[in-house]
């Protein structure tokens, strides 16, 4: 795989519909990409629906995380006129995404709806309560189908199913030397742990390799607890998106962010060693502490199922709405990755 090859895995996974627990279109690319490595890796899936490539070997069990689902809406009601209201499923943001299309899950596919505010030409009502600076919540927004309550119920749409940005909102969009889309968290993740893999089998370090492709992130880290409870690994490494947050002093540029603190602290000693590596390289890494961010890896290390943790990846603008991310930071955070693993003892 080469950088273009890259960016088109990319843009078939972006569109990918995904919503926590529902990841099966994600699950077929990653299988059909896996596939080619033959019977060089184990490939199986496991009960809460991570897909695991296992690259055998003599010395630590090493966990390699990288999530397969989106943050999404639930339908929390469906009104008489077959409006539905949805709440948040996973940190999504009514005014992150604005007024357009979205999907619906149905018992046999998706169905279109429009995430709708109301007209504004009214001095009364809730829209005009919004017009005055009031802030966009979930209870301001419904989607509209076109369809009746009983036409729902018969698509199989009921409280509790998942809403998703449309796929064509989900189009990989190049601006100079940055990339951006909707759902780049985690897809930009998928495609480094295939690129990884294919480099690392020309000459497998000696590791216990378990590359996951964790179910259920966006709504508990579940997949990934799950996968470790099972492994027992000594070391797990989340590669993931990494927010460009106020106050975080990160940089929205090419290099890696080492995630020093999340929902944990991470293992200093891990941290520095990829700051070294990341320099050595010749392209550096930005240290972060996040107050409001949280990976698979910190997930395992807070459960305690894993002595040693780090995460780090790609530094992304605009988290969980249309993200921006720079071009050069995939194969950067891939390199990186590479590296770390060969060094790893």
């Amino acid at each position: 795989m080469d950088e273009n090859k890259a960016y088109q895995l990319l843009q078939e996974l972006l569109s990918c519909h995904a919503p926590a627990g529902h990841e099966a279109e994600v699950d077929a690319v990653l299988q059909r990409e896996l596939a080619q490595f033959g019977d060089r890796i184990r490939l199986s899936q496991d009960g809460a629906g991570n897909l695991i490539a296992h690259l055998p070997g003599d010395g630590p069990r090493v966990l390699v995380l990288a999530h397969k689902d989106e943050i999404s809406m639930a339908v929390s009601a469906i009104r008489e006129d077959g409006r539905l209201l949805v709440q948040n499923c996973g940190g999504s943001l009514p005014w992150k995404y604005g007024e357009g299309p979205v999907e619906i899950q149905t018992d046999s596919g998706w169905l279109r709806a429009i995430l709708s505010v109301g007209s504004s030409h009214a001095r009364t009502g809730p829209v005009a309560e919004l017009v005055k600076e009031r802030a966009l919540t979930w209870s301001d927004v419904t989607l509209f189908s076109g369809r009746s309550p009983r036409e729902l119920a018969e698509l199989g749409i009921h409280v509790g199913s998942r809403a998703v940005v449309s796929r064509e909102r989900k189009q990989l969009q190049t601006l100079g030397h940055y990339v951006a889309s909707y759902a780049l968290d985690d897809r930009l993740g998928l495609v480094a742990l295939v690129w990884a893999l294919e480099q690392l089998l020309a000459e497998p370090p000696a590791l216990d390799l378990h590359f996951v492709f964790s179910s259920s992130e966006e709504i508990g880290l579940l997949g990934a607890i799950h996968a470790a409870q099972q492994l027992r690994p000594e070391i797990a490494i989340a590669i993931d998106t990494s927010p460009v947050a106020h106050g975080s002093g990160a940089v929205l540029d090419a290099r890696p962010i080492i995630w020093s603190r999340e929902l944990v602290y991470h293992d200093p000693e891990e941290c520095a060693a990829l700051l070294r590596l990341a320099a050595s390289l010749g392209f550096g890494a930005q240290a972060v502490l996040y107050d409001g961010a949280a990976s698979d890896a910190a997930g395992i290390k807070k459960a305690g199922l894993a002595g040693r943790t780090v995460a780090f990846g790609f530094p992304r603008d605009n988290s969980h709405g249309f993200e921006i991310a720079h071009r050069a930071a995939l194969p950067n955070v891939t390199q990186l990755l590479v590296a770390y693993l060969r060094q790893l003892r």
